[in-house]
């Protein structure tokens, strides 16, 4: 559920396009990408042990130094302030001192990410009139990946600070926990305890681990190239004009952009995972199939999971530690508006955090009313539904009703602004009584069978991989069947993909 790269809201003008880069930028679905990663993995593996840290730096550097070579000085100010703040936390040992210290770090990181990000919010739209030389702030770039790699620098700092932790010694290998490539531009958010320990142990060739991590790679390239980019195309116009449609076709539309986000930010996640488990190291799951989801609450643990248990270790905990109620209602919609800032710098994503949190809340009072539970269960037995059935129907109801509230939330985050939201809710409270076929509806999206067949192909793949991996079972299955898989799925990225060199959608985050 996130807004369309670069655009503004009723409120708030829009931000300068996606990165201004050079012809040779590095996106993962360039043939740039596609010829560094095996050169890259290649020396990782033919150069000695202790030099691999400087190879990987080497490589994360000149890959964010293709995006926009001046803000690699941002990065390295940053992975600087949060290595010798560390170093000194764990030398000193006076309160003051060491506050004075986690408050600098805490300046440095957070200090460039609200000027970027949030200024426009903070200071309403006569901020973007200041001029400063020829150009205005309206003009100001977001830094690729600052909101990811700050929140990365944050963590480890917030760690040592706390005592959870011991600081790291080594400079280098610090600079590429911070600048890692594969995970750098949009996560996962790895924490220290995972990635650090990777990054000094040293990797042996495992030919079967590179084949599972190109294999992640491909089902990548599929969500973004064939699902995402796709729906890119056909989505977005709608929801800038819903009046000029149906309802069904805009209540599709609304439900595409949902789905076009996730495919986009999972397909960019399995490509990260993927790249980095060719050399062996092993980044954290950040998507699991949040659409299966059957609260709100779970759907936040399923989607961007690194984002959420960041979230959850430093945001919620810390305020829901107190034994009362209130305190755990303040702490979700606190949460959940932080989240939702993170997301997007605008008041849709501030009204569509908080009502999410105030949704978390409502659940969980229902979840404590057992009673009106149990009524509902004796109803369904009476019914002649057993307890598998009943706990079936239950699911599904749950699930319907969650789809409802993403349907709301959706509108409010995907939408240009809040006019267009506003025609949204009316088109879709019309549906009910509009007289339209789903192929009529599919027809007006320009939805073709095939394309709905590889969204359903997709959801059935990430199904069977979730009670056991899809790669596992090829490999039991044996080469005659794995491979032609494989062969099938580029050929389908390749026959399908929509190669415009479209950026992902969490590169303006």
């Amino acid at each position: 559920m996130d807004p369309a790269p670069g655009r503004g809201t009723a409120d708030f003008p829009a931000r300068a396009p996606l990165i201004e880069a050079g012809p040779r930028r590095m996106i993962f679905h360039s043939l740039d990408y596609l010829l560094f990663l095996p050169i890259v993995a290649a020396l990782f593996f033919l150069v000695p042990h202790r030099w691999r840290w400087v190879l990987l730096l080497a490589a994360s550097n000149l890959f964010y130094g293709s995006w926009r070579v001046e803000f690699l000085a941002l990065l390295l100010f940053t992975t600087f302030v949060d290595f010798f703040v560390a170093q000194r936390l764990m030398e000193v040992r006076g309160k003051k001192l060491r506050r004075l210290l986690f408050g600098a770090s805490m300046l440095c990181n957070l200090g460039p990410l609200i000027f970027f990000k949030y200024s426009a919010l903070l200071a309403g739209t006569t901020f973007y009139d200041v001029r400063v030389g020829n150009f205005t702030l309206a003009d100001v770039i977001l830094p690729l990946g600052i909101s990811f790699y700050t929140f990365q620098t944050l963590g480890y700092t917030i760690d040592v600070y706390r005592g959870k932790r011991e600081a790291e010694t080594h400079l280098g290998i610090f600079a590429v926990y911070v600048m890692y490539f594969p995970q750098l531009l949009a996560g996962p958010i790895e924490r220290p305890y995972k990635l650090l320990p990777q990054l000094r142990e040293e990797q042996v060739f495992d030919l079967r681990r590179a084949a599972m991590g190109g294999a992640l790679i491909l089902v990548g390239y599929f969500k973004k190239l064939v699902i995402a980019d796709r729906l890119g195309l056909l989505v977005p116009p709608i929801l800038a004009a819903p009046e000029a449609h149906t309802s069904l076709t805009v209540t599709l539309a609304t439900l595409g952009a949902l789905y076009r986000y996730y495919a986009d930010l999972s397909g960019y996640a399995d490509i990260a995972i993927g790249s980095s488990l060719i050399m062996g190291i092993a980044l954290t799951q950040n998507f699991r199939r949040p659409y299966a989801a059957v609260s709100i609450a779970e759907f936040w643990q399923r989607w961007h999971i690194t984002v959420t248990r960041w979230f959850t270790d430093y945001v919620y905990i810390p305020i829901a530690r107190h034994t009362k109620v209130w305190s755990r209602f303040v702490a979700t919609v606190v949460t959940t508006l932080l989240i939702s800032l993170w997301h997007g710098a605008s008041t849709s994503w501030l009204v569509a955090g908080g009502i999410a949190g105030l949704l978390m809340i409502g659940e969980g009072w229902v979840r404590r009313q057992r009673g009106m539970l149990a009524g509902s269960s004796r109803a369904l037995a009476r019914a002649g539904v057993g307890e598998r059935g009943s706990r079936l129907i239950g699911r599904n109801m749950n699930r319907a009703v969650l789809w409802f509230f993403l349907l709301f939330l959706g509108s409010i985050v995907n939408a240009p602004g809040w006019d267009q939201t506003y025609a949204i809710w009316g088109k879709i409270a019309h549906l009910p009584g509009e007289a339209l076929t789903l192929s009529a509806g599919l027809g007006a999206l320009q939805v073709s069978k095939l394309f709905l067949f590889a969204i359903v192909a997709l959801e059935f793949y990430q199904w069977l991989d979730a009670r056991r991996p899809v790669f596992d079972r090829l490999e039991s299955a044996g080469a005659v069947v794995a491979w032609p898989f494989w062969w099938g799925l580029a050929a389908t990225i390749l026959m399908f993909g929509v190669f415009t060199g479209t950026g992902f959608l969490y590169f303006d985050f």
